[in-house]
Formats: structure tokens, C-alpha cells, sequence
């Protein structure tokens, strides 16, 4: 089992965002980024994976995160 190392981050929170939403933010880039799994993501934003579903939905944000070309070569082989 992987180890992970938990830091506090501190952000100002600027106008009508609150500390939900910021979660809800910083998790979706991550996700989108790669840089950690939907999974990971939905628990940052101490959503369930459904929730995190929808919020990713009204950002534009794919969950599959799989591109144009793979997409493509899937469809081939079909």
C-alpha cells in the first residue's frame, strides 16, 4: 500500500467561495490534470463519486479522460 502524506493548504477565499466549493475546484483540476484518480478526486472534494460526477458534468470535465485519438482507435476495432 502506497504511502500518502497529508499538508494542510490555506486559501484565501475570495468573494461568495466558500471552502465546498474551493474543495470541489482543486479536485476537478487535479482530476483533470491526471494527477490523481476519480476516486481520489471525489474524496478531496469529500463528495460521494456521484456527486463528483455531476460536478465534473457542469465543468465540461470528461471522466474518462481519454482522447480524441483513442476514442477513434476504439471505434475502429469495432
Amino acid at each position: 500500500m502506497r504511502t500518502v502524506a497529508i499538508k494542510k493548504l490555506e486559501v484565501p477565499l475570495i468573494g461568495d467561495l466558500d471552502e465546498a466549493d474551493a474543495r470541489i475546484a482543486l479536485a476537478a483540476e487535479l482530476f483533470r490534470e491526471g494527477k490523481m484518480t476519480l476516486k481520489q478526486a471525489a474524496d478531496i472534494a469529500q463528495l460521494t463519486l456521484w456527486d463528483f460526477l455531476y460536478e465534473l458534468g457542469k465543468r465540461k470535465i470528461s471522466y474518462t479522460n481519454i482522447t480524441l485519438e483513442e476514442l477513434q482507435e476504439e471505434l475502429a476495432e469495432v
